[in-house]
């Protein structure tokens, strides 16, 4: 015969609800300790990251005030209103001018 079996209908409900409150309690230390790390790890690599409905920010503000704006190398021929730094994804005028031209040349701001 079982431990559980010994017990009373009013003993097994009481164990059910503090089971249910410690699985609730490892559940969430599991949790904070889980985004402790995560925090962690993008805190390295300078990573924003949000949880749920706030937001954490992993990144040091000195990491982040390094960070500034950059002059536009290239600028369209005909719309002097498009720019491109020539950081990231290229835009599509000039993934176009490239193909036409062969090369960025004849767009760079000098």
């Amino acid at each position: 015969m079982t431990e559980l079996a010994k017990l009373s209908l009013d003993e097994l409900l009481s164990l059910q609800h503090r089971a249910a409150a410690e699985v609730e309690t490892r559940q969430s230390a599991e949790k904070d300790k889980a985004k402790q790390e995560i925090l962690a790890i993008a805190s390295k690599y300078g990573i924003e990251v949000k949880f749920g409905g706030g937001t954490a920010t992993a990144a040091p503000k000195s990491v982040k005030a390094k960070r500034g704006t950059v002059a536009a190398k290239y600028r369209h021929p005909q719309n002097s209103a498009l720019t491109w730094t020539g950081r990231g994804r290229s835009p599509l005028w000039v993934s176009e001018w490239k193909t036409a031209h062969g090369s960025l040349d004849g767009i760079v701001i000098k």
